[in-house]
C-alpha cells in the first residue's frame, strides 16, 4: 500500500485511459470509422476474438500487440504488432485469431480501414460492479470486492482510491482472481467517497479502468447496550417467553439499539418477535439456544420481523405449522423493500408443517394454506434492501429456504439451504450479490430449484454465483439455477430526439408498458446498431431517456426490444449434481458460465425467446465447464437456442462463445435457431472444446448465422459435427 497526492502523471494516465475507452465505444473519430460494441475476452494466444459493432466490414487488417506489464508503462513488449488472421467479417461482426506467438497478457488490437484506425484492448479489466464489507459501502479495515472479467490476473493487481481532496491510496490484491477479487482496506483510511480505478496486473497505463465510487463509512461503535435473558427452568410446553423477549427487544430499541443475548436453554413462543431498528437478537450458541414456536392452525405471518439495522445470530429456530420464519427489510408499505444492514449469522431453522400423524389429505391442506398466505409459498428467510448478510446458516422449511427482494450489496456465504415441498429459492431484482460457498439441496422430491429474476423490478444485475453445490432437485422443472421474468415494454423502431432521448411508436408497446421502466434494457435486434444495448433512465409518454446518446449508431432500419434487463451474472466454479439445467431463460446480457461441473445433470444452457415479449441473449460465454454422465431423462451438455417465433423478423441471440469445455459421456453442444426462414442467432463461436464418448459432438440446428467451429477435439464420437 502506498500513499501519494494527485499528480500530472495520474492525470496523464487518466487521459490515456479515456482515449482507449473512447476507441472501443465510439470508434476513434467522428467520421465513418468502424465502431465496436463488444469484444469477447478473456482470450489466449491462438484463440478467436469476436467483435460486434458497426461498419466492421470496412476493416482491412487487424494487428495485435501485447502490452508491457509495468503498472505505469506505456510501451509494448514487441514494438512490432503482429498480423492477426481474420476469420470472418460482416457489417456488424468481425472475428480474428490472437497470434499464437504472443505471450498471455493484455493485448492491443488495431483495426485498420480507410478511415481512422480503431484500437480495442483485450483482457483489460471489464468491471461489472464493486461492493464492500458494508454492502454498497466499505469500512476502514474492511474490504472492497471487484467483480467482472479479467479483474486480478496476478498478485500485482492494484486498486487506486482517490479521495475528493485528491489524495490517493494504492492497495494490492488479497488474492489474484480473474472474476472477483478482494482488496483489504487500510485500517486508517479516512471516511470519504473514493473514486476507484483498477489495474489487473497486466498491461501498462492504458490498461487501468474506472471501477466506480465507494463510500468508506465511519466504523460503527461496538460499545452498545446489552441485555441478557435466561431460559425458564424447568423447561415445559406451557412456558411462554414471547412477552418478555419482546419487552426486552423494545427496551433496547428505546435506548437507540443494542444486543439482547439469550443464555442457554429452550425459549417457548406463541407469537411473533419484533426486532426494532438497531437491535440484535443473539444466542449463546446455536447448539445451546433454541426458540420453539407452539403449533397452531393460525401461526404468525412471520415468526421474527425487523426492518433496518437488525441481526439474528447464534441460535436455532424450531416450528411446526408456519408462515415466514424471518422477515426483514420491508417497510409498512407492502411494496416497500428498502431495508438495510440486515445480518443473519449462524442460525439453524427447522420448520415443518407436516409433522405428526396426519390424515392422508392433511399434508395437501397444509400446503395449500401456506400457498394461500403467499402465492409462491412461505419462506425461511424473506429479506430485502441493502447490505443483507446471511452467513453460516442451515435453513430447512416446509417450502422455500430464502428469497431476497431488491438486494443491493448482499452477501450470502457458507450456508446450507434445504428446499422443501413445491419450494424454490429466489433472488429478485438484485444489484450486487455475492452468493458463494453455499449448498442448495432438495429436501423433498418436489423441491424445484430456483434462480435470479426480475419479479421485483425492471432489472436484475451484478450477481456472482461461485463455488456452490446444487444437488438432488427432482420437482417441477428441476431448474438448479435459472433466470426468469416474463414480459417487455416495447418492440419496434425508434426515432432519436435531442440528447439521450428516443421516441417510440404507440403501437409497439408491450404487456409491461404500464410498469416501471427505469433500469430496463434496450437491445437492437435488427438494422443499424445490431448488438447495441442501452439502459433506460426513464419513460415519459412516448419518449424514453437512455443512459447514452445512440443517435449516430442507429437509423430508420433499427429495430429494438425493450425488456426487463438481466445483466452481468458470473456463474463460476459451481457443482451441479443430480439437478436440472443451470440456464438463462429469456433476457441475458454479458453473463459468464466458467469452470462449473455438471454431474448427472442437464448441463448449461441459454435460451432467447418470445417470453410474452422478445427477450434476447447478447454476449453470453461458456468457458471451461465440464459435464459428466447423462442427465435423468436426457443427454447433458451445453445448449444455446434462439427460439424463433411466428411473425418475428429479427435476431434473438448475438455473440455467443463456447470455449474450452470438456464434455464426457452422453453430452453434446447444441446450437439451434429453430427457423429455416428467419435466423435467430448470429456470431456464435465453438472453439477448443473436448468432446468424448457420445453420439453427436456438436449439433447445429437451423437459423444460425456466422457460426465458427474451430480447433475442437473429438474422441469416440460417432458424428463430430451434425449440420442441418
Amino acid at each position: 500500500m502506498t500513499f501519494k497526492s494527485a499528480s500530472a502523471l495520474a492525470q496523464q494516465l487518466s487521459a490515456i485511459m479515456g482515449v482507449a475507452v473512447a476507441f472501443l465505444m465510439l470508434g476513434g473519430t467522428a467520421g465513418a470509422a468502424p465502431t465496436v460494441f463488444w469484444a469477447s475476452d478473456p482470450v489466449k494466444p491462438g484463440q478467436t476474438v469476436q467483435l460486434t459493432g458497426i461498419d466492421l466490414d470496412r476493416v482491412e487488417a487487424v494487428e495485435v500487440s501485447r502490452l508491457s506489464d509495468a503498472i505505469g508503462g506505456t510501451g509494448t513488449v514487441d514494438p512490432l504488432p503482429r498480423p492477426a488472421e481474420v476469420l470472418s467479417k460482416t457489417e456488424n461482426t468481425l472475428s480474428f485469431v490472437v497470434p499464437s506467438g504472443l505471450e498471455p497478457g493484455v493485448y492491443s488490437a488495431t483495426l485498420t480501414s480507410t478511415e481512422a484506425p480503431v484500437v480495442v484492448q483485450l483482457n483489460a479489466p471489464d468491471v461489472y460492479w464493486i461492493q464492500g464489507d458494508r454492502g454498497p459501502a466499505a469500512s476502514a479495515g474492511g474490504w472492497l470486492r471487484i467483480s467482472g472479467r479479467n479483474i486480478a490476473l496476478n498478485e500485482l493487481a492494484t486498486v487506486r482510491l482517490t479521495a475528493s481532496d485528491g489524495r490517493e491510496v494504492d492497495i494490492k490484491v488479497e488474492k489474484p482472481d480473474p472474476w472477483s477479487a478482494s482488496f483489504l482496506m487500510p485500517a486508517d483510511l479516512s471516511p470519504n467517497i473514493y473514486s476507484v480505478r483498477l489495474w489487473n496486473g497486466r498491461g501498462g497505463a492504458t490498461a487501468w479502468r474506472e471501477a466506480g465510487k465507494i463510500e468508506v463509512e465511519t466504523v460503527a461503535s461496538t460499545d452498545r447496550p446489552e441485555m441478557e435473558l435466561s431460559s425458564r427452568q424447568p423447561d415445559g410446553p406451557d412456558n411462554d417467553d414471547t412477552v418478555r423477549i419482546n419487552a426486552s427487544l423494545a427496551a433496547l430499541g428505546k435506548r437507540g439499539g443494542g444486543a439482547l443475548k439469550l443464555k442457554y436453554g429452550n425459549y417457548r413462543l406463541s407469537g411473533s418477535l419484533h426486532i426494532p431498528d438497531g437491535v440484535s437478537l443473539t444466542g449463546e450458541s446455536r447448539d445451546l439456544v433454541t426458540l420453539i414456536w407452539k403449533d397452531t392452525e393460525t401461526p404468525p405471518q412471520a415468526l421474527i420481523t425487523g426492518y433496518r439495522d437488525v441481526a439474528v445470530e447464534d441460535l436455532t429456530i424450531n416450528a411446526e405449522r408456519h408462515r415466514h420464519i424471518i422477515k426483514a427489510g420491508f417497510s409498512i408499505d407492502p411494496s416497500g423493500a428498502d431495508g438495510r444492514d440486515i445480518s443473519i449469522r449462524r442460525v439453524t431453522i427447522r420448520a415443518s408443517s407436516f409433522l405428526r400423524h396426519l390424515e392422508a389429505d392433511e399434508p395437501g391442506k397444509r400446503l395449500e394454506a401456506m400457498r394461500q398466505h403467499t402465492k409462491t409459498g412461505v419462506v425461511g428467510l424473506l429479506l430485502a434492501g441493502s447490505n443483507v448478510v446471511v452467513e453460516d446458516c442451515d435453513i430447512l422449511t416446509s417450502m422455500r429456504p430464502f428469497v431476497l427482494t431488491r438486494p443491493v450489496g448482499a452477501r450470502i456465504s457458507g450456508n446450507t439451504f434445504r428446499i422443501g415441498r413445491r419450494g424454490w429459492y429466489g433472488i429478485s431484482a438484485p444489484d450486487g450479490v455475492l452468493f458463494e460457498n453455499n449448498r442448495i439441496v432438495g429436501a423433498d422430491l418436489q423441491a424445484s430449484g430456483g434462480g435470479i429474476n426480475t419479479f421485483g423490478g425492471p432489472s436484475a444485475r451484478n450477481v456472482l454465483v461461485r463455488n456452490n453445490i446444487f444437488e438432488t432437485l427432482y420437482g417441477w422443472d428441476r431448474e438448479s439455477l435459472t433466470t426468469d421474468g416474463a414480459g417487455g415494454y416495447y418492440r419496434g423502431p425508434i426515432t432519436p430526439r435531442s440528447g439521450n432521448m428516443v421516441e417510440l411508436r404507440a403501437d409497439g408497446l408491450g404487456v409491461s408498458a404500464d410498469r416501471n421502466w427505469e433500469g430496463a434494457g434496450l437491445f437492437v435486434l435488427k438494422g443499424r446498431g445490431l448488438g447495441l444495448m442501452a439502459r433506460v433512465i426513464r419513460r415519459t409518454g412516448e419518449l424514453v431517456e437512455l443512459d447514452r446518446d445512440i443517435a449516430a449508431l442507429t437509423d430508420a432500419t433499427t429495430r429494438v426490444t425493450i425488456v426487463p434487463l438481466q445483466e452481468n451474472y458470473l456463474i463460476i466454479g459451481n457443482l451441479f449434481q443430480d439437478v436440472g439445467a443451470a440456464q438463462i431463460f429469456g433476457t441475458g446480457y454479458k453473463h459468464v458460465f466458467a469452470g462449473n461441473r455438471s454431474l448427472r445433470s442437464n448441463g448449461f444452457s441459454a435460451m432467447s425467446l418470445d417470453y410474452r415479449h422478445p427477450q434476447p441473449n447478447f454476449y453470453i460465454q461458456f468457458l471451461g465447464n465440464e459435464t459428466t454422465a447423462s442427465a435423468f431423462r436426457r443427454t447433458s451438455g451445453i445448449s444455446v437456442t434462439g427460439r424463433q417465433f411466428k411473425g418475428n423478423d429479427t435476431l434473438l441471440s448475438v455473440g455467443i462463445v463456447i470455449r474450452e469445455n470438456q464434455l464426457h459421456s452422453a453430452s453434446t453442444i447444441r446450437i439451434d435457431g429453430r427457423s429455416p426462414v428467419v435466423p435467430s442467432m448470429r456470431n456464435v463461436l465453438v472453439e477448443q472444446n473436448e468432446i468424448e464418448r457420445t453420439d453427436i459432438g456438436i449439433n447445429v440446428g437451423q437459423g444460425v448465422e456466422e457460426l465458427l467451429i474451430r480447433d475442437n477435439t473429438f474422441r469416440d464420437v460417432q458424428v463430430p459435427v451434425k449440420q442441418p
